[in-house]
């Protein structure tokens, strides 16, 4: 249903994200909307964030008595939304909206509606929006542009059903609201051990591919394959996979810093 309404919501040239820190053979690995997964973190632009963050709005309106939580990390974003909300509030038990320009004043909040300036916090760099009663639902992006102008996605960003990943990203998000806490940790961990998973994935793929043409050689040369370059295949398989087991290793020592 989420990733349907998101669809809906692109033009079909938007209609396929890139997955984060995967290439295949050094190219982009695009996904189709339709078929993106849980947990895994896609590049983004800025129609894509946006069109993620509406969808779990409007899907979320359909269980009525949840509460919902959604920012807006534009100027006038808000306010061009403010009219929207006001008719979705009634669906919700309350609406907490996080913004970095005031509400139009000539339109009511609306019942049940709370608004948290989050302008020059680090938070505003985040696009959330996240249910955590009704139908657990979270998407989080984070805007990676060191430049307005530069070009390329715009957000690194994920979206999950995980009622403990998305009960993690609450409490982070509460934290800094209330001067707790700077860093959305949680977010920032769930990046390092996927980076690192696709890290190790990839350098898999490439050993696997270079021992498939070594069994080739010596299938068609089994002369060649004397017992001193047997014995220099074994070590070299012993040395991969000891420098596979320290790259989680460093990921994790990696996390542990970044929570001090």
């Amino acid at each position: 249903m989420l990733l349907a309404a998101v669809e809906e919501r692109l033009p079909s040239t938007k209609r396929r994200l890139r997955e984060a820190f995967t290439s295949d053979h050094r190219r982009p690995v695009l996904i189709p909307i339709s078929k993106l997964s849980t947990n895994t973190f896609y590049y983004l632009d800025d129609i894509s964030a946006h069109a993620f963050s509406e969808a779990v709005t409007e899907c979320c309106s359909y269980q009525t008595g949840g509460s919902l939580t959604v920012s807006y990390p534009f100027a006038g974003e808000f306010r061009a939304q403010q009219h929207r909300l006001q008719h979705l509030a009634p669906k919700f038990r309350s609406i907490r909206v996080l913004g970095i320009d005031s509400p139009n004043r000539r339109l009511p909040l609306g019942s049940g509606v709370e608004y948290q300036c989050i302008d020059h916090q680090r938070l505003a760099r985040y696009r959330i929006a996240l249910e955590q009663e009704r139908w657990p639902v979270l998407f989080i992006a984070r805007d990676t542009r060191r430049s307005p102008l530069a070009e390329g996605p715009s957000s690194l960003g994920f979206f999950t059903f995980d009622s403990d990943i998305i009960e993690d990203i609450a409490e982070d998000l509460d934290q800094i609201l209330h001067g707790m806490a700077q860093r959305m940790t949680t977010f920032r961990r769930l990046e390092s051990l996927h980076r690192t998973t696709q890290k190790i994935t990839r350098e898999l793929e490439s050993y696997s591919r270079r021992m498939e043409l070594a069994i080739a050689r010596a299938q068609r040369r089994p002369d060649l394959l004397t017992p001193d370059r047997l014995d220099r295949i074994l070590n070299q398989c012993a040395n991969k996979m000891r420098e596979l087991e320290e790259i989680p290793r460093r990921a994790i020592r990696a996390i542990e810093r970044s929570k001090h």
